[in-house]
């Protein structure tokens, strides 16, 4: 117990006397939560609309006055183009044409078809775009129903735990995940670093402690330390982009607790390869890169081939984020707690393995 106190007191003392370190630390992740949650923003908007029908048609009249009325589509300064031409050169990003005879007589008919044509250069607003005019489509011939334009089917749609649809509350438990991680990886690969190129490791592995005493030492006093940017982030990102909070804190710590077992056996195992704390910049960049890209915090992981999926699921960084997400938003569930810290502990103890056997205490 007192080496750990000493370890402990040794590494908040050179957290302390170095303020760009302290802030790069405490200031910089709720900076960049607050920068990254505020800028990216899934919700297509401003969506160039350009629609052809005549001037009698009052369904698609009707579409269009609703599309511009949401707040999602503009109109579209076409000129003299036609709708497939504004959409090739880009001055449009979707355009709606009606069948020869107008929409209205079609569907009186029961033969209404109208053609949508959409730039899919961008996928993500392609598919906004499909998702937003199927919704008011549907809702304008759901309100026209009564004019001899029936539909086979009724339904109601509810959205659960987002029902705004806000991007800030998918970003936000996604931002804690990722920082957190990063900041586990950089201070405690980078510490270990530190101490190998000054050459200060020599002393540590000659006293008379084991190399526990000293991974313990490295470890402890930065897990508290990303507690605190951690504790930071959620009442940043409650307070200013006003995120709920509905699950337990209990769990949420406990998650947390858990998820630092594999996130610092990453980072000791990393600094087991490096020799330089530039080294070790250049390991973690990698390594985080990697797990923020297959985690599913941000980009989805449904979608990708089968073994990307597989590496994504013994990736610490998804079960974690996964966790964030559910408790903040849904609230406690047991089941699933268990199921991921479960994952989290089972690679964790993998990982600390083969850490502390590449761990050397001999010069």
């Amino acid at each position: 117990m007192k080496v750990f106190k000493g370890f402990f007191k040794k590494e908040m003392i050179s957290l302390l006397r170095s303020p760009v370190l302290m802030v790069a630390v405490l200031i910089m992740p709720v900076v960049q939560m607050l920068l990254l949650a505020g800028a990216i923003n899934f919700q297509a908007t401003n969506l160039r609309l350009v629609m052809q029908y005549l001037p009698n048609d009052i369904v698609m009249e009707q579409i269009y006055n609703r599309a511009i009325g949401s707040g999602f589509f503009v109109q579209a300064d076409t000129g003299n183009r036609s709708p497939i031409d504004a959409v090739q050169s880009g001055v449009a990003d979707v355009a709606i044409v009606a069948p020869d005879g107008g929409l209205t007589k079609e569907m009186m008919r029961g033969n209404g078809e109208i053609q949508i044509l959409i730039d899919s250069m961008n996928i993500l607003k392609a598919h906004s775009i499909e998702a937003y005019l199927r919704g008011i489509i549907t809702q304008t011939l759901l309100d026209l129903k009564h004019e001899n334009l029936s539909l086979p089917i009724n339904f109601h749609t509810r959205v659960l735990f987002n029902p705004e649809l806000n991007t800030k509350f998918f970003m936000v438990p996604s931002m804690v995940a990722i920082l957190v991680f990063l900041a586990l990886l950089i201070l405690i690969s980078v510490s270990i670093a530190k101490e190998k190129e000054t050459g200060t490791m020599e002393t540590l592995v000659a006293a008379p402690i084991s190399k526990y005493d000293i991974v313990l030492g490295k470890v402890l006093p930065y897990v508290i330390v990303s507690f605190l940017v951690m504790l930071s982030i959620v009442i940043v990102g409650m307070l200013v982009f006003h995120v709920p909070f509905v699950g337990s804190q209990f769990m949420f710590l406990l998650s947390f607790l858990v998820f630092c077992i594999p996130a610092c056996g990453i980072s000791v195992w990393l600094a087991t390869y490096t020799r330089t704390q530039q080294q070790a910049m250049l390991g973690l960049i990698i390594v985080a890169f990697l797990a923020l890209m297959l985690s599913g915090a941000i980009i989805s992981t449904e979608n990708m081939p089968l073994v990307l999926r597989w590496i994504s699921y013994i990736n610490p960084l998804s079960h974690y984020s996964y966790l964030v997400r559910n408790i903040m938003l849904k609230g406690p569930d047991w089941m699933y707690f268990l199921k991921n810290a479960g994952a989290m502990f089972g690679v964790g103890a993998v990982i600390w393995y083969v850490a502390l056997r590449r761990f050397k205490t001999t010069l």
